[in-house]
C-alpha cells in the first residue's frame, strides 16, 4: 500500500530528473517543476495533519484500553472476594450438613428410646393388673417400675421434642445458607460475565490499536519520503537553473527520433504479471486518488530486467521505497526508467542495445517501468509486444 501511495511523488522526482539530458530544457519547465515542489510541500502538509490525527486516535484508544483495564482489575477484585465469601458459606453449609445429620440421628435414638419406654411402661401396666395378693411384694416393685417409666418417658418425650426443634433449626439454617450462597454465586457470575465482556471489548480496541499505529507508521514513512523528495527536488532544480543558464544560447534542433518508430513492438523489461496498470486509480483502502505514470510487474525475484531499446544510461541510484532505479536516454526525446532493481550491473554513461541486461529484480519481485517523450507519461502496454511479458 505504501509504495502504491507514493507513486505521484516518484513520478515527480523522475519528471524533475528528465530534463537533466533533454536537449528541450527551458524556463517554462524549471517553472513547471517548481510548481510541482509546491505540489509535493502541500502534500507534506496534508501528511503532518493526517500523522496528527492518526496520533489523537492512538491516543484516544490508549485511553479507552486503560479504562478497560481499571474495570477488569475492579472485577477481579470483587470476584476474589464473591469467591473468598463463597468458600466461607461453602464451609458453613458443609458445617450445617454435619450438624443436621448429628441432628437427625440423635432425633431417631430419642424416638426410638422413647418409643421402647412406653412399650416396657404398657407391659409393666398390664401385669398390674394380674392377681398379687398371695405376693404383695411384687406387687409393690411392679408400682415402682412403672412409676420410673413413666417417669422416664416423660423425660424421652421432651427430649424428642427437644431433637426435633434442633432439626427444624439446622434446617432453617440450611435454607438460610443456601440462599447466601445462590445468592453470592449469581453475583460471582455477573462479575465474571461483565469481566469477560471488558476484556473482549479490551481485545477489540487493542486491534483498533495496533491497525491505527501500523497506519501511523506507514503515514510516518510517507512523510520522510516526501520530506526526502522534496529535498531532492529543489537540488535538481537548482542545477537545473545553472544548466539552463549555460544552455541558454546553445539548443539543438529537433530531429525525427528512431525510437517513435517502435510502437508495439518493444520487448518487456520484466518478465511476469501487470499488477498496477497506468494511469489514473483509486486506492481501495485509502480511498486516495493517484495517478501511476508507469506499470509495476510482478515476477521471480532475482530474474534479469532488460533495456527494451538501445539508449544510454543517463542516471543510476537509489530512491527510497523504488528501491535501486535507472534512466536510459534514447535519443534525448524519449526515456526508459527501470526501478526496483536488487542488482545493478550496468555503469551511468554506457551505451546499451535492445535487450541487453540492467540487473535483476529484487527480493519482492517487483518492478516498475515508465516510458516518457520528454515531460510527458506515455502508457507502456501500448509500446511493448503483449506476447513479451
Amino acid at each position: 500500500m505504501m509504495i502504491s501511495r507514493v507513486l505521484t511523488t516518484v513520478a515527480l522526482l523522475l519528471v524533475v530528473a528528465i530534463p537533466v539530458f533533454s536537449a528541450d530544457d527551458d524556463r517554462s519547465e524549471i517553472l513547471q517543476q517548481k510548481n510541482d515542489l509546491e505540489q509535493v510541500q502541500k502534500e507534506l502538509e496534508q501528511e503532518r495533519k493526517q500523522l496528527d490525527s492518526l496520533r489523537a486516535v492512538e491516543a484516544g484508544v490508549l485511553k479507552q484500553i486503560s479504562g478497560f483495564d481499571q474495570k477488569i482489575a475492579t472485577n477481579t477484585k470483587v470476584i476474589g472476594r464473591l469467591s473468598k465469601q463463597l468458600r466461607t458459606i461453602q464451609k458453613s453449609v458443609a458445617d450445617a450438613e454435619k450438624g443436621h445429620a448429628e441432628n437427625e440421628e440423635n432425633l431417631d435414638r430419642s424416638r426410638r428410646r422413647y418409643l421402647g419406654n412406653i412399650r416396657h411402661f404398657y407391659f409393666s401396666a398390664f401385669e398390674s393388673n394380674l392377681d398379687y395378693i398371695d405376693h404383695p411384694n411384687l406387687e409393690l416393685e411392679l408400682n415402682r417400675r412403672v412409676t420410673y417409666l413413666s417417669a422416664v418417658a416423660g423425660f424421652d418425650s421432651g427430649k424428642v421434642v427437644q431433637a426435633e426443634e434442633l432439626l427444624d433449626e439446622s434446617l432453617g439454617q440450611l435454607d438460610e445458607l443456601g440462599g447466601k450462597k445462590r445468592e453470592v454465586s449469581r453475583l460471582k457470575q455477573r462479575k465474571e460475565t461483565s469481566s469477560s465482556l471488558e476484556k473482549r471489548k479490551k481485545e477489540r480496541q487493542e486491534k483498533e490499536l495496533s491497525h491505527v499505529r501500523r497506519r501511523k507508521s506507514e503515514e510516518a514513512d510517507r512523510l520522510l519520503m516526501l520530506e526526502q523528495a522534496a529535498r531532492e527536488m529543489q537540488e535538481i532544480i537548482d542545477r537545473l537553473e545553472q544548466q539552463y543558464a549555460q544552455r541558454l544560447h546553445s539548443r539543438q534542433t529537433d530531429f525525427e527520433s528512431a525510437f517513435a518508430t517502435l510502437k508495439g513492438q518493444l520487448l518487456s523489461p520484466f518478465r511476469g504479471k501487470v499488477t498496477m496498470p497506468f494511469g489514473r486509480r483509486v486506492d481501495p483502502i485509502t480511498k486516495l486518488k493517484s495517478f501511476s505514470p508507469g506499470i509495476t510487474i510482478k515476477g521471480r525475484a532475482g530474474r534479469s530486467v532488460n533495456a527494451v531499446a538501445a539508449g544510454t544510461v543517463a542516471y543510476r541510484g537509489q530512491l527510497r521505497g523504488y528501491g535501486n532505479f535507472i534512466i536510459i536516454n534514447h535519443d534525448d526525446q524519449y526515456f526508459t526508467t527501470y526501478a526496483g532493481l536488487g542488482e545493478i550491473t550496468v555503469a551511468e554513461g554506457e551505451y546499451l542495445f535492445s535487450g541487453s541486461k540492467l540487473g535483476t529484480a529484487a527480493p519482492d519481485g517487483l518492478v516498475r517501468f515508465e516510458l516518457r517523450r520528454g515531460r510527458e507519461a506515455l502508457d507502456p502496454v501500448e509500446w511493448i509486444r503483449i506476447d513479451s511479458f
